[in-house]
């Protein structure tokens, strides 16, 4: 994935990431829903969530996953 590229490993104030500039819209949306998708097989390997804050924040990952799958098929030519 070389559209998202680490800026500074040890800088936890700003953000440590850079999207490519020449990263289309289309792509960026399935980069998007590869990332949410990785971040849910995480969190399946890594066991449930015990706590209620990680509960809620696996759940909008879900949602967003599953809006991001959308907006990927509504690119896909009919």
């Amino acid at each position: 994935m070389d559209n998202v590229v680490s800026n500074s490993p040890s800088s936890a104030a700003t953000n440590p990431f850079t999207v490519n500039e020449e990263l289309s819209f289309e792509d960026g949306w399935v980069r998007v829903a590869e990332l949410l998708q990785c971040a849910v097989a995480t969190s399946q390997v890594l066991g449930e969530p015990q706590d209620v804050p990680q509960r809620a924040v696996m759940h909008l990952v879900k949602m967003a996953k599953m809006v991001a799958d959308r907006a990927v098929e509504c690119l896909q030519p009919e």
